[in-house]
């Protein structure tokens, strides 16, 4: 027999359910642990109820469940009176917790991942167990807009009001060419853009001495970091290379007080001054970089790598462009979903190969680097990147990615629209 009514059960803001939650159902009840070694069979998905045999030995009953405006609402066909959650109905709902976790439930919401996944069966993979059922979606579309993000959605309006930079980058001409300058057969100064492992800390540039090889042409062996961190070189500087390794130094410090990813609690607004000042350094040490014939990106995995050397297995020599990349973002419609991604172009030419894992740049294969042009494009780049370089937006959450997304984009940026 069948209960008339569904036993309700308030769910978080965000859907998800905790253990103390459920424990809260019983009202203190001692349930029979005879039936805790339950087994879910799913049976059945249909406007939005999922239906599971639910069983103990040789008996079993038919539980329903749905996900209703934060309320989870459950029924058991044993016939229990609804004043508390029946034991079978508890049991099955903590094997579904210690199985697929509190988030499991925001699943069922409408137009969500269960829905779309029946929906849309090429893109989600199912999963059934003794648990009942499961799905997934499929990793090749990386991120998913209101359904599964890789990173949570960051504060467009804020983003976009992020100040532009406060000086200008006014290009150095050198009196010649950097490939023309003279280069000592026994020293040479090189410069390191230090690029932390997983966001640690944004980019920073450390000048070492190393000792170019016959032909003067590249770096055959260098000194320690701690020589240009602490201005302890073996090479005779003129004032202006003083005066630039000072920059690079203070940009060091610099960076050594905030984090490197920039969406993290909000660190644009935590720490807006310092990272102004921080992109305002990275424009002057821009500039004198590009006339230097030595300069070499670096991947930083712990502290302790600043009292070695260069190691040569996470160092490459690296071109700088003075072009400056211009974002854009496109919109793919591919019939059942949207693929949202981004484009750079300089002087109108698309670049490709982009990477997208270092704050403040853009690279082409991680051998040609260019600057962007302000923190506003940088927090876009972060949010893509971490995002895997794509969203998937399904066309039963468009009018809302519409509206949180696309119209505060379009003040600022080129969003086009394609068919594939």
């Amino acid at each position: 027999m069948r209960s008339k009514q569904p036993f309700i059960i308030s769910l978080l803001h965000d859907g998800r359910l905790t253990s103390e939650s459920l424990e809260k159902q019983t009202n203190g009840c001692l349930f029979s642990r005879g039936w805790h070694d339950t087994c879910l069979k799913f049976i059945s998905f249909e406007k939005g109820v999922l239906t599971l045999r639910n069983s103990c030995g040789d008996e079993s009953y038919i539980l329903h469940i749905q996900v209703k405006q934060h309320e989870l609402l459950v029924t058991c066909d044993c016939g229990h009176d609804n004043k508390t959650i029946c034991m079978h109905a508890y049991w099955a709902l903590n094997r579904i917790h210690w199985n697929f976790h509190e988030n499991y439930f925001p699943k069922f919401a409408a137009r969500g991942m269960m829905d779309l996944a029946f929906k849309y069966p090429l893109h989600f993979d199912k999963q059934e167990s003794n648990a009942g059922l499961n799905v997934f979606p499929r990793a090749e579309l990386k991120s998913i807009y209101h359904l599964a993000p890789t990173v949570p959605m960051p504060n467009l309006e804020a983003i976009l009001q992020l100040p532009l930079p406060v000086i200008k980058a006014i290009p150095v001409t050198p009196k010649i060419p950097a490939s023309a300058v003279y280069i000592s057969k026994e020293k040479a100064m090189t410069y390191f853009i230090m690029i932390a492992h997983r966001y640690d800390r944004l980019p920073t540039v450390i000048p070492v001495t190393g000792k170019p090889t016959v032909k003067r042409n590249t770096i055959k062996a260098f000194d320690s970091f701690t020589s240009g961190i602490h201005k302890a070189t073996t090479i005779h500087l003129s004032n202006e290379q003083k005066a630039f390794h000072e920059k690079c130094l203070a940009l060091f410090k610099c960076t050594e007080k905030i984090g490197g990813e920039l969406l993290a609690d909000g660190l644009f607004s935590k720490h807006l001054v310092m990272l102004t000042r921080v992109f305002n350094d990275w424009l002057q040490v821009y500039e004198n970089l590009l006339t230097q014939p030595f300069v070499f990106a670096h991947v930083l995995f712990r502290p302790k790598q600043l009292l070695t050397r260069p190691n040569r297995n996470y160092w490459r020599k690296v071109t700088l462009s003075r072009g400056i990349p211009v974002l854009s973002f496109v919109l793919a419609d591919r019939g059942d979903h949207y693929c949202f991604t981004m484009q750079a172009h300089v002087d109108g030419v698309l670049l490709e190969n982009l990477s997208t894992d270092t704050p403040l740049f853009v690279a082409q294969r991680y051998e040609r680097f260019f600057r962007l042009s302000s923190l506003r494009d940088a927090c876009l780049v972060e949010w893509l990147n971490r995002s895997g370089d794509k969203i998937i937006i399904f066309k039963e959450h468009f009018s809302l990615f519409e509206k949180e997304v696309l119209a505060p984009l379009q003040t600022c940026y080129t969003v086009s629209v394609v068919k594939q």
